[in-house]
């Protein structure tokens, strides 16, 4: 490092004078200004990397057996030349009482004190001149250095405005002056951005970053931020950026050659994650996040995190800063949207909804913007109508996928429809009527599940009457066999439809009716399975034309049963409190041909019973083998009538009603 730039009060405040008088003579005092507050910025990185030491080395004194922190990159990427630095942190210990023994103590809180210096230098008199008054005072009431303590670390770090003054308060308000001094003074604007002394190349890289803010600055709509300041000494390139509304909330970039230094803190480790997660497969470097805290901290703890990109292109970098300053937007209200989305999706969903919004480049503000969790509300219970329970969250109603893919079309329409200055309550109702139908099609979906399930019915059933057809024909009772393994296949994948059914039915709280008829409709699956494997047996007996004429029938009944029973689920769905006539009547018709059925199915068993026990030619396994087969036949359609009045009172209790 120059020496010009370590901060020595004597020497330096020399050649300042001497810088300050020749470019006055030159009538450029602009340069001077920005050489100033160039340096006066950089100073503030190094103060801070001091008094977050001075932390860490206070944390390792009291936990020894915990690794020491290493702040090395920290204090490189401060420009700050005192490689010493480094080991007062692992070489910190514990004293007596409070009392901290630190590796050239007395140095290092006079070199702090110094950088506190250097840092005003850039401000006029009137502005400067309280602040030096209190650097005289804090530092001739702090510690020298040589007898620090527990104490003095706290007072020196304390962000709390009550406890009193601090060195730590004092960077702060330091820092909020030169700020305003940089945006006030800056003799250049580069696309929005004040910029002090910067070269060339530093206004390419500048103005790059500034392309991608521009870009997604509209999604922040009508909140403030996204002001950015840019200045530039001895090559290194400076970029910030009023991302937050608390002091450890910070961005900065440092652009050298062709490499980018992103230094981010936060208070929120959700949000930190989320930042750094925007670069994934970008080529960028984390280093894991430090906590930093202060037990006198408004935010007693903050984390901060450090991420490196290198470039062997102009346009590599170039790119990279673009997509960086476009990023910076989904940070505004980013926690806030967070917590209001809790009430309709879990965390991780909530994170990932986030994420998705900025990868696509909605952002969440839009949202917002037409009212938040409040505009989500009101299209849940404009959908969900009287089917919505007090407590009940928006993915227990519809599913968590269902849930989310809802909020990301909320995301997106809110933010394309402010963007094309479409209402607000234009917006909000698009919002509604996308819910209204993401409902409507969860409402029936239990139905697709039904429509399945009552179609391996149909199938077991076709194929027990085409089963007794080709009994008695040489192929009969192969042909027998191979469709009694299909069937038994066939029920287990209608069990696991049930399965699937039994949980939608728990998790979305449908009422008992479904439940009933499902439950109805695979005892009619099972019968029919049983059936299948009866029939492969009677193939083997070949029973009389007479019994074969009755148990065709059986089928025949069972069949109709089945066939109906597919027609009214389809009917089912399609029914409407708006528009019920047609298919309602389709739905009854259905329903009554499933009861003529299930008649038929008696009067047929009754007649076969009395041919089996009246009629002389029926030997024992006879009797047994068809009086099972028709009692699962019958009962099958018995089974598919319960299920249809089932399916009658839910559309009674829960649509028509």
């Amino acid at each position: 490092m120059r020496d010009d730039f370590h901060p020595k009060p004597a020497s330096s405040g020399a050649r300042m004078t001497a810088k300050s008088t020749i470019i006055e003579v030159l009538g450029a005092g602009d340069l001077l200004a920005s050489d100033a507050i160039a340096r006066s910025l950089i100073a503030n990185d190094q103060v801070k990397y001091m008094l977050a030491l001075l932390q860490e080395a206070r944390a390792h004194a009291e936990a020894p057996s915990v690794p020491a922190a290493d702040l090395s990159r920290e204090r490189i990427l401060s420009r700050l030349d005192a490689p010493w630095l480094d080991d007062v942190v692992p070489q910190a210990r514990k004293g007596p009482g409070d009392q901290l023994r630190l590796a050239r103590g007395a140095e290092l809180v006079g070199l702090m004190y110094e950088t506190v210096a250097t840092m005003l230098a850039c401000l006029p008199e009137r502005e400067r001149a309280p602040l030096d008054k209190r650097l005289t005072e804090l530092r001739s009431a702090g510690p020298d250095g040589g007898s620090l303590t527990g104490v003095a670390i706290d007072a020196m770090t304390s962000g709390d405005r009550k406890v009193g003054d601090s060195l730590h308060i004092l960077v702060m308000d330091a820092h909020r002056a030169i700020n305003a001094l940089q945006a006030a003074t800056a003799p250049e604007t580069i696309d929005g951005a004040m910029t002090h002394g910067l070269s060339e190349a530093g206004r390419r890289r500048v103005a790059a970053f500034m392309r991608g803010l521009n870009r997604t600055a509209p999604l922040k709509f009508d909140h403030p931020g996204l002001g950015t300041t840019a200045t530039e000494h001895d090559g290194l390139i400076l970029i910030q950026n009023d991302i937050g509304t608390t002091d450890a909330h910070v961005l900065v970039i440092r652009v050298d050659a062709r490499s980018v230094n992103v230094t981010y803190t936060d208070i929120h480790p959700q949000r930190l994650a989320f930042f750094t997660s925007l670069f994934d497969g970008r080529g960028v470097t984390w280093e894991g996040a430090k906590e930093r805290h202060s037990d006198r901290l408004d935010e007693s703890r903050f984390l901060i995190t450090t991420g490196t990109f290198a470039s062997a292109s102009e346009e590599g970098l170039d790119g990279f800063l673009d997509f960086l300053g476009s990023r910076i937007v989904f940070l505004i209200d980013w926690n806030k949207m967070r917590k209001r989305l809790r009430g309709f999706v879990g965390k991780a969903a909530g994170h990932g909804l986030l994420k998705w919004a900025a990868d696509h480049d909605f952002g969440h503000r839009g949202l917002l913007e037409i009212g938040g969790e409040a505009a989500l509300g009101e299209a849940v219970e404009f959908a969900a109508g009287r089917h919505l329970r007090y407590g009940q969250r928006l993915d227990q109603m519809i599913g968590e996928a269902q849930a989310v893919s809802f909020i990301r079309e909320a995301m997106e329409l809110a933010s394309v429809g402010l963007q094309q200055r479409r209402s607000r309550r234009t917006i909000l109702d698009e919002i509604k009527t996308r819910l209204r139908r993401v409902m409507d099609c969860e409402r029936l979906a239990i139905f697709d599940i039904a429509a399945r399930h009552v179609a391996f019915g149909n199938d077991l059933a076709s194929g027990l009457f085409e089963a007794t057809g080709r009994i008695g024909q040489p192929s009969g009772e192969e042909w027998a066999a191979r469709f009694a393994r299909r069937a038994q296949a066939w029920e287990a994948t209608a069990d696991h439809l049930l399965n699937e059914a039994r949980a939608d039915i728990k998790r979305f709280d449908r009422p008992a009716s479904l439940a009933n008829f499902f439950d109805r409709a695979d005892d009619a699956v099972d019968e029919l399975e049983e059936a299948a494997s009866l029939v492969e047996l009677v193939a083997r007996l070949i029973p009389p034309p007479e019994a074969m004429q009755l148990i065709a029938e059986l089928c025949s009944s069972a069949l109709d049963s089945a066939q109906q029973l597919v027609r009214i689920v389809e009917c089912a769905a399609l029914v409407s409190r708006h528009d019920v006539r047609d298919d309602l009547d389709d739905f009854y018709a259905g329903l009554e041909s499933i009861i003529a059925a299930e008649h038929r199915a008696d009067r047929t068993l009754r007649a076969l019973r009395r041919l089996l026990i009246l009629e002389p030619g029926y030997d024992q396994a006879r009797i047994l083998l068809l009086s099972e087969l028709a009692a699962n036949l019958e009962r099958a359609t018995d089974a598919h009538a319960h299920a249809a009045q089932s399916l009658r009172m839910y559309l009674i209790e829960e649509v028509i009603a």
